[in-house]
């Protein structure tokens, strides 16, 4: 669910912390913790699971959507300073035109007072798996007990 964007006051912009939790040195050990090791990673905390495929890092979905939240933020800051770039150079090429300049001036000061300007958020739009249909030829099973177990 959004909320209604609002300034917030210099200091009080959110941030996030995260320490390190859990540990998991396999996908096994994972697996066979179940859903207590899951428990471990409570807000500001990441868990990091181990696999022969690379490292993989576990967060809460609060935690989660915060960083996509400040991610969104940080593009709009990258895209708010491209446009001070692009009109500082139309000044560099136009320096004895006043509207270029006026320009600048009103781009700059609107990104001067950062942290008191931007509009944050104190949730955001939850992020929904695509809707993917299994291919025809793929066999889903949802029943656990219909699974072939490697090792039982």
């Amino acid at each position: 669910m959004l909320t209604r964007s609002r300034s917030l006051p210099v200091g009080m912009i959110p941030t996030i912390s995260l320490t390190p939790s859990t540990s998991w040195n396999s996908f096994e050990q994972f697996r066979t913790s179940g859903a207590n090791a899951l428990a471990t990673i409570t807000a500001g905390t990441v868990g990091t699971l181990q696999t022969k495929t690379g490292q993989y890092r576990i967060l809460n979905e609060n935690d989660f959507q915060q960083l996509v939240g400040l991610a969104g933020d940080v593009e709009r800051l990258q895209q708010g300073l491209s446009v001070v770039m692009r009109a500082v150079r139309v000044v560099e090429n136009h320096p004895e035109d006043a509207d270029t300049l006026a320009l600048l001036v009103e781009t700059v000061s609107m990104l001067g007072n950062i942290s008191t300007v931007l509009p944050t958020r104190s949730s955001f739009p939850p992020l929904e798996p695509e809707d993917i249909p299994a291919e025809s030829e793929d066999e889903v099973i949802l029943a656990p007990e219909l699974l072939n177990r490697p090792l039982g």
